[in-house]
């Protein structure tokens, strides 16, 4: 059945009355602080709600006496999020059927907008239990809600101020893979019609006790509930959902008598027996049970509506069965898996290839809240993902069942979006524009990603290879969305890791991979939405990025009317495949909230550009690069200030051309400030000969004043670039702006081709053209054609640089190219094409080695194998070939590295417990179905994450390593096979024994068994055993007596050729059983062996060997502090002999203590080794002053006997005269030295005094 039915929005003069004085009648704001609005407030979990008191009674009278008539509106007041009231034109819209509202006429449902701002929404129910709203405020991009609180009073709240629920709601829903997850559409909710499904709610007697107990009470909550879900569903499906008639009969009161057991695993199929029993198959299109218990809920069947046997399965539970989280969280979530939809959430793998939503999701069919560590956000939204726009649109679009009415509500329009290639690591902004020819409506635009893939916050960030990288967020009246947050990007914060509940979820890609995006377009018609859609794909690159402004870093203050330059990295996003040839530069006065003031438009991409500083003082100024036709951009770092200053002249650019014999004009906007209102002559410095210039006017007293400088005599100034400055004098202030006037003629030479080689036949399909640039020319005209006549043209550019690198050239191609210069007096003639013919692509297939390899069960293993190729030819083509078997594939990460470091992902947790891989992975494959060949998780030619067009022109020369990680315990498996087909620019040589050592060049050994080390030769290298010499050294005998010996003795019978160098000797000789090196002296030596037999020479085997010496002998003796032993420090053997007055002892220990003798005690130390020396020395042990030896030649020693403390030791020469002098402190240490040197042979006087001692001692110098 279709009927027409048409959206009326006329609004008679009449409503105004009640708008003057019904504000203020049933709604009285209260405090949120005191006790009765913090009550209120805890009831919903809500920080930030306002709080009221509300007359239902005259409320409803109000509204059941202006609603008499059919299809009439009503103007009625709600408070908004902000406490203040606002009025809605409204009209009744009924969600129970007319037979069973006639029998409830106390339960009601409306909906309307605003009367001011019709992009605020509302729909609200009515009942003798309660009014319970829903606000759509689209201009503001949030959703608010009104509620009734135990204590009597009505909260209004927005979902945003909730704080977080601590729930663990589980769907139990199976999901499934529709064919439609696979290949989405851009035509979601286009036809013009709105359905209406006849929906049967059962409630079990503890939702209805919940309630009040009553089949009313429980009719009024169903009545709340429905009318939020239909006002989603209308708006983003063109969908509403009615009660049917005899839906009080599946309403039970009483837990003993109704049918249901309360255990949720048995729910679903009690509710499809009793909805089929109770309401009869035939009468509903699908069903759903309501029960308080358990958080959880089951839709049965993924599209169940209108299927016999599955179309009543589904419930929803919980333990607080009301509320904006209930109905939308909760039952939208379960009948929205009835409609169709998946799960949109990507914090675990399910497989149906539509999990779009980074962690936990934040839309209906996401789990937001829920999943713990990967929560984007404490609350879900309530709109659907343009995915589950998409599977439920195609899956209702099958079903027979229900009602479709024609609506005159056109769909809007959209405009196509180009697909773009962007730098890696920078930020970009999507805009979509769409009109709609009912002027009534409000459009609404959502930019959301829809790459699929497996999400969670440990693996969210910047190398993610797969699934998405931003958030879904609600839809909001801008067509643009910036990526991240343009909050996020003027903080420096482009990428971000593990991320929390409520952070961004946002963060640009580090790596190259593809970017989907999908533009939903609502128009928000009452009655049923129209949804249309766009779909853009975006293309990370490697080769590009960051694109970054490197100036303005500091908070600088500019001032107005001065030159600032400008500068940004341009990071190669100068040339293929981005190709930015010209970029805008903006200007931001708030911060970065917009950036309205264009600075410069259409310059170069070169990275620099000076500007005109406007006159729009600011402390938040920022500046904004962003390319003419393409989508990223970059701002600076920080804010800084621009201060006015009392004279602006605004030229539009800083830099003129003319062609010779033009005159040249050019204007700018003479501005003043301040107050300043001197005369101001105007002036030009600087002009080059023969160019004149006249002003208009050249003399003002105001400001806002336009002035032109015509410059003249074009004709008789050579050819150049000339630097001028333009002056505004006045009394007090003088204010400078250098321009450049570049002035051509149209005298062009031929443009000479510098690369390729004219001919050349091995040219990349890459290969950049080159010819010799000159400053005359402002810009080239290239053709590429494949014939010499150019009438078959493949390519033309434009490009400002002396170079181009096609995009579209073809292997094995014979192509011809020419140029020409442009500027701005025309264009010159082309030059004589060169050609060139681009290089044969050949292939190859190569396997792994040494497989299979084991991938562990134990902990979380990497195993590597790889492909060696030994040609330097760019890469044009390739694919992997894999075979694994594993018992868990969402456990594994695969991965292909080039010999360069670039790294594309094939796989990465995916599908699920699923096992085995046996599958090509190429660009040109299909997206992975998991379990499609029914045997493995992953088969046939299938899509990589990544793109292995990354590896396009890199060098193919080196090592290809497949890395395999498995991330989780408990499942093993092994990679089987690997193996490359690979394609290159160029020829593959010859190489059948894969040693390297291509067969028509350099290998000699032909043949070499496959995987054996080979020299440059290609000649198996064999190697001697680790342990096949036994080497051995004995040192010198004494030190520098050059007797050392070095023994070497082979395992191996070969014929050895030995070299032994260092220390002055360089020797080569020949052994067979061993070879002995002698009279070595000690340090170290050099020895290397080369080992040969029939047929076999083993390679040079070097090593290092030391022939040390005997140490010297070093003895340390000391008198401790008591004054009776002695304390002996050895080193140098491991043997000492050690005689003390006479007592010898042998000890290994390096250090003893030995009691000395009264008088003096004679030490003598030794070794067996008597090249070591012998160490002797005197001590004395006397209470007594003593000097020994005495007579000396060169020192003496004063043993200062009793003494304690210090002591003054000084020494006189026979006549009498002072020559040393110095003080002791004993402290423990009562032997002195004493040195004579330089001092002439005599006897002389040592005078000590101290405490303890005063005595004088006559020595003899000989």
């Amino acid at each position: 059945m279709v009927t027409k039915l048409r959206l009326v929005f006329s609004i008679t003069i009449v409503f105004f009355s009640f708008y003057a004085s019904g504000q203020s009648k049933y709604w009285e704001k209260l405090s949120s602080q005191n006790n009765a609005g913090r009550s209120a407030l805890k009831d919903f979990k809500v920080q930030n709600g306002q709080v009221f008191n509300f007359q239902e009674k005259l409320f409803r009278e109000e509204l059941r006496n202006s609603t008499t008539s059919k299809g009439r509106k009503q103007v009625v007041y709600f408070p908004n999020s902000k406490g203040e009231i606002v009025s809605y034109v409204v009209e009744e819209t009924s969600v129970f059927s007319k037979a069973l509202s006639e029998k409830y006429p106390e339960i009601k449902s409306y909906r309307g907008h605003a009367l001011q701002n019709p992009s605020q929404k509302i729909r609200f129910s009515t009942s003798h239990k309660d009014v319970q709203a829903m606000i759509v405020n689209s201009s503001e991009g949030h959703n608010s809600y009104i509620q009734k609180s135990s204590n009597n009073k009505y909260v209004i709240y927005k979902r945003t101020s909730k704080n977080a629920e601590d729930f663990d709601f589980i769907c139990r829903t199976q999901d499934k893979i529709l064919q439609s997850g696979a290949n989405l559409t851009a035509k979601p909710v286009d036809d013009q019609l709105l359905r209406k499904y006849r929906i049967a709610i059962s409630t079990t007697a503890e939702y209805t006790q919940h309630h009040g107990g009553t089949k009313a009470d429980a009719l009024a909550a169903i009545n709340a509930t429905l009318t939020r879900v239909n006002q989603v569903f209308e708006t983003d499906l063109a969908v509403t959902l009615e009660l049917v008639p005899t839906n009080d009969r599946v309403v039970f009161t009483n837990p003993s008598t109704d049918p249901y057991s309360g255990s949720l695993s048995a729910l679903g199929n009690q509710a499809q027996r009793t909805f089929d029993d109770e309401i009869g198959v035939s009468n509903y299109d699908l069903g759903h049970v309501l029960h308080k218990g358990e958080n959880g809920g089951n839709a049965g069947f993924i599209g169940g509506i209108c299927t016999n046997g599955q179309k009543g399965s589904a419930y929803s539970s919980g333990q607080q069965p009301e509320g904006d989280v209930f109905d939308l969280d909760f039952v939208a979530h379960e009948i929205g898996h009835q409609l169709g939809a998946n799960h949109t959430w990507s914090y675990e793998l399910e497989g149906t290839l539509v999990q779009v939503e980074p962690g936990s999701g934040s839309t209906i069919m996401g789990y937001a809240g829920i999943t713990e560590n990967d929560n984007v956000a404490p609350n879900g939204d309530d709109y659907l993902h343009y995915v589950s726009i998409e599977q439920i649109t195609e899956t209702l679009r099958t079903k027979s069942c229900g009602e479709a009415f024609s609506l005159v509500n056109e769909p809007p329009v959209v405009q196509p979006v180009e697909d773009y290639i962007i730098p890696k690591s920078t930020a970009f902004v999507l805009t979509g524009n769409a009109t709609d020819s009912d002027a009534e409506d409000v459009l609404t635009y959502t930019w959301e990603q829809i790459d699929n893939g497996v999400v969670t916050s440990a693996t969210f960030g910047p190398t993610n290879p797969s699934g998405a990288n931003f958030r879904s967020r609600p839809p909001n009246l801008s067509g643009t969305r910036y990526f991240p947050q343009l909050s996020r990007v003027l903080n420096g914060n482009l990428i971000q890791e593990n991320p929390t509940q409520g952070a961004a979820w946002e963060t640009v890609s580090d790596v190259e991979r593809e970017l989907n995006f999908a533009l939903t377009v609502r128009d928000n018609a009452e009655g049923g939405g129209q949804v249309v859609s766009e779909l853009v794909n975006i293309l990370v690159t490697n080769n590009s990025g960051p694109f970054a402004v490197t100036s303005q870093t500091t908070s600088s203050n500019l001032v107005a009317g001065e030159v600032e330059t400008v500068e940004w990295d341009v990071s190669n996003t100068d040339i293929a495949p981005i190709s930015t040839e010209f970029v805008d530069i903006l200007l931001s006065n708030d911060g970065g909230q917009t950036f309205s003031t264009v600075l410069a438009s259409g310059v170069a991409n070169d990275g620099s550009h000076n500007i005109i500083v406007p006159a729009i003082p600011t402390s938040e100024a920022r500046i904004m690069v962003r390319p003419v036709d393409n989508i990223y951009y970059a701002v600076n770092a920080v804010d800084f200030s621009i201060e006015v200053s009392e004279i602006v002249m605004n030229f539009e650019s800083l830099e003129y051309e003319v062609c010779q014999f033009n005159d040249l004009t050019v204007p700018f906007a003479y501005e003043t400030y301040l107050g300043f209102s001197e005369e101001v002559v105007f002036s030009v410095e600087d002009l080059p000969e023969n160019l004149t210039v006249t002003i208009e006017p050249d003399t003002v007293i105001t400001g806002g004043v336009d002035v032109e400088l015509l410059f003249e005599n074009t004709e008789n100034v050579l050819e150049g670039s000339y630097p001028i400055r333009v002056l505004a004098t006045s009394n007090s202030v003088v204010k400078e702006v250098p321009l450049v006037i570049n002035i051509y003629d149209n005298n062009f030479t031929p443009i000479q081709a510098t690369a390729p080689e004219n001919g050349t036949d091995h040219a990349s399909v890459k290969t950049q053209l080159q010819w010799e640039g000159d400053a005359s020319y402002t810009s080239y005209e290239v053709q590429i054609a494949t014939n010499s006549s150019f009438s078959n043209i493949v390519e033309v550019a434009t490009v400002t640089s002396n170079f181009f690198t096609p995009t579209d050239l073809q292997n094995q191609t014979t192509y011809y190219w020419r140029v020409r210069p442009l500027n701005t007096c025309g264009a010159g003639s082309f030059n004589a094409a060169n050609s060139f013919t681009t290089v044969q692509v050949s292939c190859e297939s190569k396997e792994a080695v040494n497989l299979p390899l084991e991938i562990s069960a134990v902990g979380t293993p990497q195993i590597r194998s790889s492909i060696s190729f030994f040609e330097d030819l760019p890469v044009s083509d390739l694919n992997v070939n894999l075979n694994i078997e594993h018992s868990f594939t969402a456990d594994l990460v695969v991965r292909l590295i080039s010999p360069q470091g670039t790294t594309v992902t094939l796989l990465s947790n995916s599908c699920g417990d699923l096992q085995n891989i046996e599958a090509t992975f190429d660009d040109d494959g299909d997206p992975i179905i998991c379990g499609l060949d029914g045997a493995n998780a992953i088969s046939g030619t299938v899509q990589p994450l990544g793109t292995l067009s990354s590896f396009n022109g890199e060098s193919v020369y080196g090592e290809w390593i497949l890395e395999v990680a498995d991330n989780a315990s408990s499942d093993g498996g092994g990679l089987i096979d690997f193996s490359l087909d690979i394609c290159v620019e160029g020829q593959f040589r010859p190489d059948a024994d894969n040693d390297g050592v291509f067969d028509d060049g350099d290998d000699l050994c032909l043949g070499t068994p496959e995987g054996v080390e080979v020299n440059t030769s290609g000649c198996q290298i064999f190697r001697f055993p680790t342990d096949n010499f036994t080497v051995s050294v004995e040192s010198e005998s004494c030190r520098n007596n050059d007797d050392g010996k070095i023994t070497i003795e082979p395992k191996l019978k070969l014929d050895y050729t030995i070299s032994l160098s260092g220390n002055g000797i360089d020797i080569s000789d020949e052994f067979t059983t061993s070879y002995l090196a002698e009279n070595l002296s000690s340090g170290s030596y050099q020895v290397c062996i080369v080992g040969s037999a029939t047929d076999m020479v083993y390679e040079e085997y070097c090593f290092e060997v030391f022939v040390s010496q005997p140490e010297a002998l070093g003895v340390t003796a000391v008198i401790v502090e008591n004054g009776s032993q002695l304390s002996l420090n050895m080193s140098g053997s491991q043997l000492y002999t050690i005689e003390l007055n006479g007592n010898i002892i042998k000890t290994d220990k390096s250090t003893m203590l030995l009691d000395l003798s009264s008088g003096k005690n004679l030490l003598t130390v030794s070794t067996d080794n008597t090249c070591q020396g012998v160490f002797q020395d005197t001590f004395v042990l006397n209470d007594r002053t003593m000097v020994f030896p005495n007579p000396f030649k060169e020192s003496t020693k004063v043993w200062l006997g009793s003494v304690e403390r210090e002591v003054s030791i000084s020494i006189f020469a026979s006549n009498g005269q002072l020559v040393l002098q110095k003080q002791h402190v004993v402290n423990g240490n009562r032997e002195v030295d004493l040195n004579f040197t330089g001092l002439p042979r005599g006897m002389y006087v040592i005078r000590l005094d101290g405490e303890g001692v005063s005595e004088s001692v006559k020595v003899i110098k000989q």
